[in-house]
């Protein structure tokens, strides 16, 4: 079973037009659904708070025709989602925190501690503290994880994933 990294800012992406011009991130995220992707979060729940914070009550305040509404509620669904032991203290999260250092990017860290931990992949947008600094933390990380993983932008993604569907 396939897994990846999905980052709150894509979901919210996917609701905003100037982010979502051609609807790439909805092709990606249906794309994914259909290949049966399950959706990596943090034994220390930093993803999933993330997600019930900032996800769910957009879900909650959505009309029910919304086309969009669907692809949400089935990237919030828990039983997609493949739980990684997070460790606060090991080699890897230490890498990570190097590279993003700033106090209360927990929920980044963890983003880049799953796909490593996983060898999966991490679809993000945030251009500050991941994509910004992609190389420094696959170079970081290196160590820690497989061959396989990478962070990608939704249009990164999109081409090299969804493009297709």
């Amino acid at each position: 079973m396939p897994y990846i990294a999905i980052d709150t800012n894509i979901f919210e992406h996917l609701l905003n037009p100037a982010e979502n011009p051609c609807s790439d991130i909805d092709t990606l995220l249906v794309h994914l659904m259909r290949l049966e992707y399950k959706l990596l979060v943090d034994s220390t729940k930093k993803i999933g708070n993330e997600y019930q914070q900032k996800i769910v009550p957009i879900i909650k305040n959505m009309d029910e025709t919304k086309p969009k509404l669907p692809i949400l509620r089935f990237w919030m669904d828990n039983n997609i989602r493949h739980q990684v032991v997070l460790d606060q203290l090991d080699n890897l999260m230490q890498q990570i925190k190097s590279v993003i250092y700033e106090l209360n990017e927990h929920a980044d860290r963890a983003f880049v501690y799953v796909v490593c931990a996983a060898d999966a992949l991490l679809v993000t947008n945030d251009r500050d503290h991941i994509l910004g600094r992609r190389k420094d933390l696959l170079r970081r990380t290196k160590k820690n994880r497989g061959r396989n993983t990478d962070i990608q932008s939704s249009l990164d993604a999109f081409a090299n994933i969804g493009g297709n569907a």
